[in-house]
């Protein structure tokens, strides 16, 4: 093998290696913030406005099985008549409450936990997203002239949007850890002390 070639492969690879860490260093979301804040600003409006009707239909389904497993530890215990209404909203739990009360109690347990789980994740995702704006779309210094103006009113728009969307994932948090308390309460007085009652 030529000195030659030796040459020219380590110049490929280390110009290989530089394009690879220029392109990761690209993508970082502060650069992109820093570079292009009007466009950094809409794929966090787009994404946020996608997440957040996810994060409440989530949030209404684990009220929802909240109130159903509060029903069936206040009202009758497991005698309870199976109903229209909760079997339409639970068909699969409503069909086996009659038959195994103590597993229905906790499949639902089980159940509103793993709601819970990816309401807090998709929560912290969407709350991360949107810090990591920077607040003022400062303009780069070397892109800075008198003619460009300091907060441009689409960048206004944005920021006023991005506030709406913290605003509701602060209203957001509040509901899920009411939900996450009472679900706590449930699991604490669970099953066993709620068939206890009716021996």
């Amino acid at each position: 093998m030529s000195l030659n070639s030796l040459t020219v492969k380590k110049f490929l690879l280390t110009a290989g290696l530089l394009l690879v860490l220029v392109q990761g260093l690209w993508q970082l979301p502060e650069l992109q913030d820093y570079f292009f804040p009007v466009d950094n600003a809409e794929l966090i409006l787009k994404r946020a406005s996608n997440e957040c009707p996810l994060i409440e239909r989530d949030l209404i389904a684990l009220s929802k099985r909240v109130n159903y497993l509060k029903w069936f530890q206040a009202d009758h215990g497991p005698d309870q008549k199976v109903s229209v209404a909760r079997l339409l909203s639970f068909p699969l739990s409503e069909c086996i409450r009659p038959l195994a009360p103590e597993y229905f109690w906790h499949i639902n347990i089980t159940l509103a936990q793993k709601t819970r789980l990816k309401i807090e994740r998709k929560l912290r995702h969407l709350n991360v997203l949107l810090k990591s704006i920077n607040g003022d779309f400062r303009v780069p210094p070397s892109q800075a002239s008198p003619a460009i103006p300091e907060k441009p009113a689409p960048v206004s728009d944005s920021m006023e949007q991005i506030q709406q969307f913290k605003n509701q994932c602060l209203s957001y948090n509040d509901k899920l850890n009411e939900l996450t308390k009472q679900l706590a309460w449930l699991e604490n007085n669970g099953y066993k002390n709620q068939s206890a009652l009716y021996k």
